[in-house]
This record gives structure tokens, sequence and C-alpha cells, in this order.
């Protein structure tokens, strides 16, 4: 019987002592397993991906979860669709709108009229996911779910990225009754990352496109797009606000450029920082290696590496041709698909790929020939009439 209350007295104390050291079981049980009032909610335990610490100026809206510390009593809440929040045995206070510091005052104030405010403590959880509607010529319109501090740039990527006939310089995020003018071009190809905003809730995008007949198009290998036009832009500017810079490199070997009512003209890539150009102008890059042909009174017939800087008297002078052998002002250039031939200045005319340079023989040469001609002519019928009378004997 004494060993009975022995053993009855030891598990008493057992008890006791679990208690003290592990608190209520019930309690540990319900912060654990989610029971009750006093567990903290499965959206506040989810990681946060946060680009910048949340100060007090945050501003609080509904999705928005909270955590309260009430004295012995760990809470998460989230924030109503009417910005509104509600804690047991104390009532509701509406935190919409609120920035998060007059928030925890708002909540502090409640919750003091049940529990000692210094054991009271209010913080952020999770930030709230939000909607924004993106419109114009981006890849994908209509609205989209937006992660808390997210960036104008990603979210741009993350709809399908500007339209080819975008005009990237004026995107609009409109917010409440303003809007918000930002230069993408700029952020996105010279780092201006003082424009790359953070959305907020109820922000709307909006980027327009680019006018029709009144744009400068850009044609590489399998890509075409264009660019507004403006008359102080050269190529180079177009080039870049084309995001070409961002595009594989072919190895360009020359620029053709198309003006309306114009004759194509060839430049080199290092001529399009100067170069500027008309409304609704075609600039195509090649990459194919393109070639003049040269043929005639020159030492060396065959095709040479087309130069957008060349003229005919160039290529003359490669070729090897004196004026001994050869007729500066009887050049003639084979052109077009059905060939023509088109008389040219050799010092100033522009030469095109593909052109076939005929260069005449001088009339000395064309004189020598035929004096030449005649005489083996001559000696052919000396040596037949010699062998007719020959044979008639």
């Amino acid at each position: 019987m004494r060993s009975f209350f022995v053993y009855l007295f030891l598990a008493c104390v057992c008890a006791f002592a679990s208690d003290s050291m592990f608190g209520n079981s019930a309690s540990a049980r319900s912060l654990v397993l989610g029971e009750g009032s006093s567990t903290r909610g499965a959206a506040s335990l989810t990681p946060m991906y946060a680009e910048m610490a949340v100060d007090s100026s945050y501003v609080l809206g509904p999705g928005d979860f909270l955590d309260l510390m009430l004295e012995d009593k760990y809470l998460s809440i989230q924030i109503y669709p009417d910005g509104s929040v509600a804690i047991e045995e104390c009532g509701a206070v509406n935190v919409g709108g609120k920035t998060f510091g007059e928030a925890q005052k708002l909540i502090l104030d409640l919750v003091s009229k049940r529990y000692k405010r210094e054991y009271c403590f209010v913080q952020l959880a999770a930030l709230k996911k939000f909607r924004v509607n993106a419109m114009g010529a981006v890849g994908l319109v209509g609205q989209h779910i937006v992660e808390p501090q997210t960036r104008l740039s990603l979210f741009i990527r993350s709809i399908g990225n500007p339209l080819p006939n975008a005009n990237t310089q004026d995107v609009q995020v409109i917010r409440g009754k303003d809007t918000i003018h930002v230069d993408y071009t700029a952020m996105t190809t010279n780092g201006d990352f003082n424009n790359d905003i953070m959305l907020e809730q109820g922000d709307k995008v909006f980027i327009p496109f680019v006018p029709m007949g009144d744009n400068v198009s850009l044609m590489f290998p399998g890509y075409r797009t264009s660019v507004a036009y403006s008359p102080e832009r050269t190529l180079a500017d177009y080039f870049d606000l084309a995001g070409a810079n961002r595009m594989h490199n072919y190895g360009y070997k020359a620029v053709c450029v198309r003006e309306p009512d114009k004759e194509p003209r060839w430049i080199t890539l290092a001529d399009m920082k100067t170069t500027t150009v008309a409304p609704n102008t075609e600039v195509e890059f090649f990459v194919k290696e393109l070639f003049v042909y040269i043929g005639g009174a020159v030492n060396y017939i065959g095709r040479y590496a087309y130069n957008p800087t060349w003229h005919a008297i160039d290529y003359i002078a490669s070729g090897g041709v004196n004026t001994n052998t050869g007729s500066w002002d009887q050049v003639k250039v084979w052109r077009g698909e059905k060939p023509k031939a088109i008389s040219v200045n050799v010092a100033t005319d522009p030469i095109l790929p593909g052109d076939y340079i005929e260069i005449p023989k001088s009339h000395y040469e064309s004189f020598k020939d035929f004096t030449l001609f005649m005489a083996s002519l001559l000696s052919v019928i000396s040596s037949a009439f010699i062998i007719y009378v020959t044979y008639n004997k």
C-alpha cells in the first residue's frame, strides 16, 4: 500500500513538471496543429521573396495578412475585401488604405480594451497579391495576378513582352487619376532603373502602338519590326530602339536603305551613326557576302566584295586597268534581274551589289585589234592565193 502511494506521488510530480516545462499541452497542440484562435494561418507561414524591407509607410489593402501577439495568444488575420479586420473578443476596425504604422496604432487601441497594451504586438505576415490590367501592344492583353513588390519591367516580361510595333518610349501606368509615363526603351537599353517603378494595387498598364504611316521599318534575318519616326533620329538610334542590341548578331555585312520614291542606297554599319531617313523608310540588314562583278579591259576579271563607299572607279582600279587598255568615259553597268546596260559616272554614281561593271577597250586597243585582225586576214588570203597558184601550174 505504501508503494502505491509512492508511485502515485511520483506520477503527480512528473505531470506537474511536464506542464511547467512545456506549458499546457492543449495550447501547444492548438499552436502546432492549427486549432482554435491561437494559431497562425498557412498564408502567413508562406515564405516571402521581398526586394526590400517593408516599412511603416506600406499601404494595407484586402489580402494582406497580419500577425498579432496578444499576451499569450498568437493570431494570424487577413484584411477583408472591405478593408476591415476582426479580432476575437475585441471587435473590428477598418485598416484598408491605411499605412502599416497607422494600422498598428488602430489595432493596438482596439485590443487594449481587453489585453495589456505593453504585451501586444502587430506585424505584417504576408503581402497581398493583386490584379493589374494590361492593354495595348503587349503579348497578353487582360488582367494578370501580380506578386507583391513587382516592378514594371518584370510585369511587362511576364505578359509576353511588347509587340514589335509597340511604342516602348511611352509606356503608360494609370494610377488613379494620374498617368505615369515611362520610357521603357531607355530603361532596358540604358539601364535607367529610376523609371522601373513598383506596381501598386489598382494600376493599369497601357503600351501604345506605333502610328501607321509614321514609322521606320527595320528588317533582320527572320524578323521585322518598326520604330516611331522622329526627324532627329539616326539609323543607330532606330537600331537601339528596336532592341536589336539584345538580338543575336549574325554578322551584318551591309545596310540597305529604301526611302519612299528614292533609289535604294547602301551604307556601312559605321555610317548608321550619321544617317537620317524619311518616314516610312525600310532598313534591311544583310548578313550574306555581297559582290560586284567586273569584266572587259581589266587585268583581273571576276567578282569583288561589295563596299558601300566605293564607286565604279574603285572597282576598276582593283581590277587593274590603265588608260592605254581601258576607256573610262564609256564604262557601262549592267543592273537588274533582267540586266540592262546603263551609263555611269565612274567617280560619283553609286554601285549596288550584284552590278556587273563593263570596261570597254580604249580606241588605241580597238584600232590595234582591228589592225591585227586585218593583218591576219591578209596573211590567210595571201597564203590561200599562193597555194592556189602553186597547184594550178
